[in-house]
């Protein structure tokens, strides 16, 4: 956006709906010329209030029921299901996954690859190991609480974001478990690069900077009128990096 001579204003929902309609409304008395919007729902209020208004709008990370928006998003279900394949040829069968919340497109679609890969394995996934809670860290540490009470016990935590997967391996590691000689885990997106000096997560890695960069190019067209008036939709596939997180199953606890 800087170099085409605009600003950007950043505003954080935190996941809340009314804080997003807040955040809207804001935006749009403001007069700003464009919105690039991660909507916290599929139906998205904030859309609609955007196009009332004619305000030029891309959808960026999310899917949503308006077929007549751009949208540049990740592969969610496909990464799932490629993280899900990769536990499963170690030897797991007993996998939990520990998701965003059901409104979410993102939590939607990796729960939806998670349980492709298990179909496609023969294995029935256990409701007991879905969960759906939310993308922090602190829904991380509960929910992996929740599924290590389950019996039997899960072998393999398969983490819906980055967040999560810190929250989890917290609660890991109060349960005293090692990561990955008692228990694996993988995540969906990578941890940043200074978050650890030692990257041991085994993840799918999404290219966020593309996602930025591509979401301003198609709002920037909308802007200037240049683009078509059908909405145009971008997948973008993540990368699964395979690191020490990730291992064969502990006898003790498969058993």
């Amino acid at each position: 956006a800087g170099p085409r001579g605009f600003g950007v204003l950043f505003c954080n929902t935190d996941e809340s709906e009314t804080e997003e309609v807040d955040y809207v409304s804001m935006l749009i008395a403001r007069q700003v010329d464009g919105v690039l919007l991660v909507p916290t729902t599929a139906s998205s209020r904030s859309l609609a209030l955007l196009r009332s208004r004619n305000v030029p709008v891309v959808i960026v990370d999310r899917r949503v029921r308006s077929r007549n928006v751009d949208v540049v998003r990740g592969d969610s279900e496909a990464g799932a299901y490629a993280l899900t394949r990769h536990l499963i040829s170690l030897g797991h069968r007993r996998i939990a996954v520990l998701a965003g919340r059901k409104a979410v497109s993102t939590s939607v679609d990796r729960v939806k690859g998670f349980k492709r890969a298990l179909a496609e394995a023969g294995i029935e996934a256990d409701p007991q190991l879905v969960r759906y809670g939310g993308y922090h860290q602190s829904e991380g540490y509960a929910m992996a609480h929740a599924v290590l009470g389950v019996a039997p016990a899960p072998t393999a935590i398969f983490a819906a974001n980055n967040f999560i997967a810190v929250g989890a391996m917290r609660a890991l590691r109060e349960a005293g478990l090692r990561v990955p000689t008692d228990l694996s885990i993988v995540g969906f997106d990578d941890l940043p690069p200074d978050w650890s000096m030692d990257p041991f997560l085994t993840v799918v890695a999404q290219p966020a900077y593309t996602f930025g960069q591509r979401a301003a190019e198609l709002l920037l067209e909308r802007i200037h009128g240049e683009a078509p008036e059908a909405g145009r939709e971008l997948v973008l596939p993540g990368e699964l990096i395979i690191r020490r997180s990730s291992g064969p199953p502990c006898v003790e606890i498969a058993a």
